[in-house]
């Protein structure tokens, strides 16, 4: 931003977010002592900066104000999931009916994938995407009427994730493991590029996922949970105490793969399964990997409590989000501002 008072304006915001004043221009204006709601819309609208060239700004800062215990053996690592807001109408860029995982139901939504930055310190948002579902993909007019430029194509949830992963290593994080849900560990693709990364994960995948075990037998995931031996142990601290659940290891045909089987104390019929890989030098072994599917866990409901561990990158990411969303707010019209951003409204 060129001028003193366009940065001004962007720090009025972040406070009357950080404030949890009601999230809209009017009443973020009101916060901040202006007249009127024009200086708040105007920086979503025509203020001339770029949300991009900050949102590359993230890595270092998180790398700075979240650091990891030197003593961790695990180290720090990257969570990659999504969070939905939902919609009542159809204007907003890519918008769409799809699945939501804040109610497990299709609904009315705007889906955002994030990756956050996990450390023994906390974790946070560092870099993210708003995904566009199919419809919006050669719908030029609405997309024209949404101000989303031609030039940008339509990615799968995997692929944002890869791209996302990419600019935090590329950004020098020294993430050394990554941790995502069913719809990322599907993807063979984004498997395919931690290991080409050097990154050790752990992916959540579907009880019908093939698994080649060491004999050559190809089964599905959920029937090697029938000859498992089970281990109760903790994959972290929760608000009650230890987070304890039975887990069990199986080899498979590669010896850098493993099968990774988690069975709640509660629902020990409802198993969930993850298919984890760690490069050479690394222990492949159950504490390991138990470490890093604990630690994906706090990233994953952090959303749901309205921040991360750091308040500051709740509402940065707020900021940028909305931008990303909202390309033009018409003067007059009262912009959901952290609404956008469902994470942190």
């Amino acid at each position: 931003m060129a001028q003193r008072r366009s940065v001004e304006a962007a720090l009025d915001y972040v406070r009357g977010l950080a404030s949890e004043v009601t999230a809209n221009c009017w009443s973020l204006a009101e916060a901040a002592g202006h007249e009127n709601p024009y200086r708040m819309q105007a920086l979503l609208s025509c203020y001339r900066w770029d949300w991009t060239d900050l949102r590359a700004e993230l890595p270092a800062l998180a790398r700075a104000w979240l650091p990891c215990d030197e003593g961790d053996l695990t180290g720090p690592g990257i969570a990659v999931d999504e969070t939905a807001q939902l919609k009542d109408g159809d204007a907003t860029a890519c918008v769409a009916p799809q699945h939501a995982g804040c109610t497990g139901h299709v609904e009315n939504c705007l889906t955002t994938v994030f990756a956050a930055w996990v450390t023994t310190s906390g974790q946070a948002w560092a870099d993210f995407d708003v995904f566009m579902p199919g419809r919006w993909e050669k719908d030029w007019r609405r997309r024209r009427a949404a101000r989303i430029p031609d030039k940008v194509e339509r990615k799968t949830k995997p692929r944002l994730a890869i791209d996302q992963i990419g600019r935090l290593l590329d950004a020098g994080l020294p993430a050394r493991w990554a941790a995502f849900d069913e719809v990322y560990g599907r993807s063979g693709e984004l498997r395919r590029f931690c290991e080409s990364r050097g990154l050790a994960y752990v992916a959540v995948i579907p009880r019908d996922f093939r698994v080649t075990l060491p004999s050559g037998t190809v089964i599905k995931a959920e029937d090697a949970a029938g000859h498992a031996v089970f281990e109760q142990r903790s994959c972290g601290n929760g608000a009650k105490g230890p987070r304890l659940a039975d887990w069990a290891l199986t080899a498979t045909a590669s010896p850098r793969h493993v099968l990774l089987i988690r069975r709640l104390i509660s629902r020990p019929d409802d198993p969930a399964f993850y298919l984890c890989w760690s490069p050479e030098g690394t222990p492949a072994t159950m504490t390991y990997f138990i470490t890093i599917a604990g630690r994906r866990w706090p990233a994953e409901v952090g959303h749901l409590w309205c921040r991360s561990s750091c308040a500051a990158f709740s509402w940065l990411c707020s900021l940028l989000l909305v931008r990303c969303v909202l390309r033009v707010c018409p003067a007059g019209t009262g912009v959901e501002a952290g609404r956008a951003c469902p994470a942190f409204a």
